[in-house]
């Protein structure tokens, strides 16, 4: 039962029976479209179960009738090789239905939440971690992997075997049923205290497993800079200490099985000793037969191992309904941002915007979760179109905020963001994506080449179409488009995957551009190699940049100092500089670095 050991389910994640409820009537929703498949898969495993359970009552039958005869023995053995066959194609078809209707499920509710995580807007990130994120589509999809493919049909089953053992005892002897009864609460009591420890148990097992595989990926990610610093035995010694908690953890667990599995051993051996007691007294006064109470025996037999897995697999289905309680609030979670109608899934176009509009700001005013303070507080901006304006201050001042507000990235927790006279909010997706690009200091590559990543922000661009936006960045025979980026751009140097960021701005061919220092990666070289195509990209275009390198700074129209959540100074260099305030400070520090 190791993967039951694997995904144990905390006290604080355990739902209570009416968040259960609620769970429980959603999952049966989401398999509606496979409901004729479920209700075969049922069919099938009560027909399975049924079959399983045979043996001992055609044994009974036989030896009643006395096995010496041809015709009874002969009987027998076809019976038995007639349930065994019908079990074995029945398990089958049980094994193959679960599968798929659970399968589908996990498909169309991976689907639901990758879905639902590209809909949410980029404050929901900030507050959500990227782990966490990630968690609930690996993680909890595989607790509800566990249950699918091995938990859910032997939960069922079981439980039905458990129902039908029960009924089948009492028909045989209710007698004999009863005096079963009088273990009953021994086992009663070691399964509720087996079920409380273990819970306890296997949940420190998971946590010091997923501690250990993380001191584990975090030593071998970082194991070029343990080299270069000597540290390998203290890393040892983390991990060795980690892994010594880890052992500490299984032989906790054990020690917990240790002490249920012979109470369920010693229960089921002493009610077999009861019974073969008191039903050879039965049979010796005529009153029961010598078959009934061998069947009798046997059907008891076999109720001991299904408690023994139904304790087992209470964590995992306390772990599943847990897994999807997340995944369910998580889809709960609405975005802030209310898109225009392409989000809205009406038939209704979305709204355009025009090209060539003002970007403005209006009172903007912005936080971000847990902040002590707002990042920015009142700032107003207009930038009219065609212009290049450069935002400078130091480092936190709010300047990458205040480019992906004006991108639509974020909305202001007060004011209003417009362009062409649009609420960026009231704008759908789509459209502003069309006229408004921000390009980030590292623009992420995904595994592909670099024709497949530059087309990403146009996907139907295209070949010549791409080698025109790397022509027009400076980039062509650079790379080779049809070239492998490797995992998140590895096999690229710096410099190469800015310009697959600055290639796919081209591509989109936008009103607005949001640079983040989009040169600040690449070498003098480059740099200077690509400034004049940066000119034609840019050109009729407005452009807001964060500057970190005067040369940037210097070709802009206006300058804006950004500083403690406002906009401290606004205007041109020579303006800037005539005053003798923050930007000349900031001017004169760069003069003496350059």
């Amino acid at each position: 039962m190791v993967w039951s050991l694997t995904h144990a389910v905390s006290d604080r994640d355990r739902l209570d029976r009416a968040a259960a409820g609620r769970v429980v009537r959603r999952t049966l929703g989401m398999i509606r479209p496979y409901r004729w498949t479920a209700a075969a898969a049922v069919a099938v495993l009560v027909a399975g179960t049924s079959a399983s359970l045979t043996g001992p009552w055609i044994l009974r039958e036989a030896v009643d009738r006395g096995l010496g005869e041809p015709g009874v023995l002969a009987g027998a053995v076809l019976a038995f090789l007639g349930a065994a066959a019908a079990t074995l194609l029945l398990s089958r078809a049980q094994i193959l239905l679960v599968g798929r209707v659970g399968e589908r499920f996990l498909r169309d509710l991976r689907e639901r939440v990758f879905t639902h995580l590209l809909r949410m807007p980029a404050a929901f990130f900030d507050r959500n971690p990227t782990g966490v994120l990630v968690s609930r589509m690996t993680s909890d999809i595989d607790a509800l992997q566990d249950l699918v493919q091995l938990g859910l049909a032997q939960l069922v089953q079981n439980l039905l075997t458990l129902g039908l053992l029960a009924v089948v005892l009492t028909l045989l002897s209710w007698k004999l049923a009863l005096v079963c009864l009088v273990l009953a609460p021994l086992v009663a009591w070691a399964t509720i205290r087996f079920k409380r420890r273990s819970g306890r148990a296997y949940l420190a097992v998971r946590d010091e497993t997923a501690a250990t595989m993380s001191a584990l990926q975090e030593g071998v990610t970082g194991v070029r800079i343990t080299q270069a610093f000597g540290q390998g035995e203290r890393r040892l010694a983390a991990f060795l200490d980690g892994n010594r908690r880890l052992l500490r953890a299984n032989v906790t667990a054990v020690r917990v099985q240790a002490e249920y599995l012979p109470v369920l051993e010693f229960a089921g051996a002493a009610a077999t000793a009861l019974v073969l007691g008191a039903g050879g007294l039965m049979v010796a006064g005529g009153e029961l037969s010598l078959g009934t109470m061998t069947a009798f025996v046997l059907y008891l037999l076999g109720v001991f191992e299904p408690v023994q897995q139904l304790s087992y697999l209470f964590n995992t289905a306390q772990a599943s309904a847990a897994a999807l309680g997340k995944l369910y609030g998580l889809l709960d979670t609405e975005p802030e941002r209310r898109y225009g109608t392409a989000d809205r899934s009406t038939p209704d176009r979305p709204a355009e915007l025009p090209p060539g509009g003002e970007l403005r700001l209006d009172r903007v005013a912005f936080g971000y979760p847990g902040a002590a303070a707002p990042v920015l507080d009142g700032v107003s901006l207009r930038v009219p179109p065609g212009e290049r304006l450069a935002l400078v201050g130091p480092t936190g001042a709010g300047k990458s905020t205040l480019a992906k507000l004006a991108a639509g990235l974020y909305d202001p927790d007060g004011g209003t963001v417009t362009y062409a006279g649009a609420d960026l909010r009231e704008v759908s997706r789509e459209a502003l994506r069309r006229r408004v690009v921000l390009v980030p200091q590292e623009g992420h590559l995904f595994q592909g080449t670099v024709l497949e990543n530059i087309r990403f922000a146009r996907p139907g661009a295209s070949e010549s179409e791409v080698r025109a936006a790397l022509d027009l960045i400076g980039a062509t025979g650079r790379f080779d488009p049809h070239a492998e980026v490797g995992e998140r751009g590895a096999l690229l140097s710096a410099g190469e995957r800015q310009l697959v960021a600055l290639a796919r701005a081209a591509l989109v061919d936008a009103d607005v551009l949001m640079l983040d220092e989009a040169t600040s990666s690449v070498d003098p070289g480059t740099e200077s190699r690509i400034t004049e195509a940066m000119d034609r990209l840019t050109e009729g275009r407005t452009v807001i940049v964060i500057a970190h390198r005067l040369s940037t700074v210097e070709r802009s129209d206006r300058i804006a100092v950004v500083e403690d959540g406002g906009i401290a100074e606004l205007g041109t260099h020579d303006e800037l500089i005539t005053r003798g305030g923050r930007y000349a400070a900031l001017h004169a520090a760069w003069e003496v670095a350059r």
